[in-house]
């Protein structure tokens, strides 16, 4: 078959790949064809009817709808003629016929499909002058997610994606002929993670979300592109404001990456912005309570306690930092010896990971060409949801899916192979010989296999990864890709020496041997699984410093407070995913108050403290960054801000990970995170705050029963803590495993290497997931 074909488009000949629908290839030319079902990640439906084009076949012309008819060599096209353009006005009088009039209050004004296409199309004016149909108007379907079925217009774009991408078939349409209409089933809200791409693909205003709703115009908003530090997938974002507040984040189509896609965390997690607990002036402890003072105070002081180059410090870093700031702090500390001074990242699962000579590293376009997809990590849809994305889009497209753990039973629906209980122990470790494995056998073996490997828990120890990772490196033509699973942790193990994770932390720093401790952007008492043992050495030290928005449970034990601005909207940078692709991170809204960027802080600091660092310019960071990279390869501002690389550039790093302890940590939980936590971004986020504050467990029915639980309520014990909890039904884990997610509140405090009693609460029915 020859590589392209040639078609007639009103009169021009255009090229065209074989078998591509007709609207795309029209696309593709610059001849805009309109339509409102039709979406280019979507399969094609042919339900709206707008995109209706002729053509001619042997029997004379022949009206079709272009999304689902494919061209054809020599085919004869005409999108212009007087028949297309009367049936466009039909289906345009037709959809009007009960779509209210109601623009001037609707959100998608502005920016709406329908509106534009009755304008460019329509007929003018119509003919119908009976009652239209009327809905309770809106209707929320979710916490976040509002629906209006007066406007709906049947296109199915929102129930296709649900059901053909993300794979939560929880919007359906009910009734028939001109009753129809979309909507959730009873009792069954549209609880999913990826609720919000269906507001944005909407072609008209029937679904809005609650944190946009009637807050701007399309014209009022200032807009730029930016890359979401949420987690490592790095999803290319439009943030939109209006009168400096950030109101709204969109996803970009970047083809290699997020394909438009986002979660809803990644897209509703904005609203602390705005909050009016925002840190804005910096603090000093005295006395146990928090007083103002100026930023220079601290530099004084501070400079006066480093002055000698024996002062210990120790860097405990967060992941939503710019590669900009890693770098920052780097240089600073290069003007202590070696052994005075040590990085650690806000990360329980932060492992030596495969980066090694011989392993080849994977993209996420890799799984569209992939044989087979092994997986053994944390669940893919709570910590990297768009890379879950892509994964079922992989297997949708011909892949075989095998995975490995208790982590990852969502994707128990879509595995052709799914070992856990009888493969995989209860400390995470394979147990079977590998190479019998039927589903190893008939798909990895000489295959092309793309691996998406981490530490499914806390506590799994390398060396379980490193025999599957061994195996499929040995019999297969592998890529893997290590599935780190907390924002910019790539930038930092790539700007910052020797990395260490929380647990190092814990055997490594006391306040014997720390004169001075950094916390930048981290609350690590608040989530991590060591929180105890972290609060306990943080407590001690005498001099802490902490870089972040809020007060909570890590800065409140700080000496001096710095008020930071955010990553998201309020500085520049770069970020680099899980691929290495290092993409623009641009700035909107100004930083409330006093607040600095992590790197204008180090920097003041460095010049306070007579420091000869090259640290006083952001350019001057992108640079140093990237120093050792060829001119053309380097993901430096000037080589980002070109459109052809906006989706970013991908470089071959050679991380800075030094952890040292690999000892036997046990837990007689499964213990993992949930995308919605405690964490404080989400507490003053209004719109999704509820949504991680709900205390649970899940365990099957057999766990259950044999825990005697039966109200829908239980209260867990340890040691003088209790937290009430709900408990979820969840036969996807095997049996005797119990998953508590250590980003909700309170479970973080206790010791998963000891008993927890779990009792029943009297109260209501069992949650199920099922």
């Amino acid at each position: 078959m020859s590589e392209s074909i040639k078609i007639n488009v009103n009169g021009n000949q255009i090229e065209s790949a074989p078998n591509k629908l007709l609207i795309e290839a029209c696309e593709d030319s610059g001849i805009h064809i309109p339509r409102f079902c039709w979406h280019k990640r979507l399969d094609p439906v042919g339900m709206c009817r707008m995109c209706l084009v002729e053509i001619e076949t042997p029997r004379g012309k022949m009206l079709v709808p272009s999304c689902t008819t494919e061209v054809t060599d020599e085919m004869v096209v005409d999108t212009e003629s007087e028949v297309v353009k009367k049936a466009q006005e039909g289906v345009l009088e037709f959809l009007l016929i009960n779509h209210p009039l109601d623009c001037p209050i609707c959100d998608k004004a502005g920016e709406c499909p329908l509106q534009d296409q009755t304008m460019a199309y329509g007929p003018g004016e119509s003919r119908f002058v009976e009652e239209k149909r009327h809905f309770e108007k809106p209707i929320s379907i979710s916490e976040i997610i509002l629906l209006d079925r007066e406007r709906c217009i049947l296109c199915a774009r929102c129930t296709r994606f649900s059901d053909e991408i993300s794979g939560d078939p929880l919007i359906e349409f009910i009734q028939r002929g001109n009753k129809t209409e979309v909507n959730t089933f009873p009792n069954e809200p549209f609880k999913s993670y990826f609720s919000g791409n269906t507001v944005q693909i909407c072609p008209v205003g029937a679904l809005t979300s609650t944190s946009y709703r009637f807050k701007a115009r399309p014209w009022d908003l200032k807009s730029v592109r930016s890359t979401c530090n949420g987690c490592p997938v790095g999803c290319s974002t439009e943030l939109n404001s209006s009168q400096n507040k950030m109101l709204r984040i969109l996803g970009i189509d970047n083809d290699s990456v997020n394909q438009g896609w986002l979660c809803d965390k990644g897209r509703y997690n904005f609203e602390y912005l705005n909050s009016e607990f925002r840190l804005k002036t910096p603090l000093k402890k005295l006395d146990n309570e928090f007083m103002e003072t100026s930023i220079k105070e601290i530099y004084t002081e501070l400079s006066d306690l480093i002055s000698d180059s024996n002062t210990n410090i120790n860097f405990l870093i967060g992941t939503n930092s710019t590669n900009e700031d890693y770098v920052a702090f780097n240089e600073f500390a290069k003007n202590f010896p070696s052994t005075n001074q040590t990085f650690y990242l806000n990360d329980d699962y932060l492992y030596a990971g495969f980066f090694e000579k011989g392993i080849n590293r994977a993209t996420i376009d890799d799984l569209n060409n992939s044989e087979a997809i092994v997986i053994w990590s944390e669940d893919l849809k709570e910590n990297l949801p768009v890379l879950y994305l892509r994964v079922r889009q992989a297997v949708k497209n011909g892949a075989k899916l095998i995975v490995f753990g208790h982590s990852n039973s969502t994707l128990k629906d879509i595995a052709d192979f799914y070992y856990s209980d009888d493969i995989v122990s209860e400390n995470f470790e394979i147990i079977k010989d590998i190479s019998k494995l039927k589903g190893i056998k008939e798909h990895v073996k000489d295959k092309n296999v793309t691996a998406i490997i981490g530490k499914s828990t806390p506590y799994q120890l390398d060396e379980n990864l490193d025999k599957l990772v061994s195996y499929l490196v040995e019999n297969s033509n592998s890529k893997i890709m290590n599935a780190f699973s907390s924002g910019n942790t790539f930038g930092a193990i790539n700007n910052l020496d020797n990395v260490k994770n929380l647990r190092d932390f814990t055997k490594n720093v006391s306040a014997e041997n720390t004169d001075l401790l950094f916390v930048v952007g981290s609350d690590p008492i608040g989530r991590s699984v060591f929180s105890n043992e972290i609060h306990r050495i943080i407590q001690d030290i005498d001099n802490v410093v902490c870089l972040d928005l809020f007060l909570h449970e890590t800065s409140e034990l700080g000496n001096y407070i710095i008020p930071t601005s955010s990553t998201l909207g309020e500085k520049e940078g770069t970020f680099t995913n899980i691929e290495f692709r290092t993409s623009r991170i641009d700035k909107l809204v100004p930083s409330p108050g006093q607040s600095l960027s992590d790197w204008e802080f180090i920097s003041g600091l460095s010049n306070f403290c007579n420091f000869n660092n090259n640290i006083d310019s952001l350019d001057g960071l992108n640079e140093l960054a990237y120093q050792d990279f060829d001119d053309q390869d380097s993901p430096s501002f000037k080589n980002l801000d070109k459109p052809s690389n906006f989706d970013g550039i991908i470089n071959d790093y050679q991380p800075n990970i030094s952890t040292e302890l690999n000892e036997n940590l046990t837990s007689k939980y499964f213990v993992g995170k949930k995308l919605y936590g405690d964490n404080i971004t989400i507490r003053y986020s209004d719109s999704i705050s509820l949504l991680g504050a709900k205390q649970f467990i899940e365990a099957s029915e057999s766990t259950i029963e044999k825990l005697n639980l039966s109200s829908g309520e239980c209260t867990l014990k340890q040691n003088g803590h209790n937290v009430s909890a709900n408990y979820v039904v969840n036969n996807k884990l095997a049996d005797g495993v119990i998953f508590i997610p250590q980003n909700r509140r309170n479970f973080n405090r206790f010791d998963f290497s000891e008993t927890i009693e779990i009792s029943p609460n009297q109260s209501k029915e069992a949650l199920n997931v099922n």
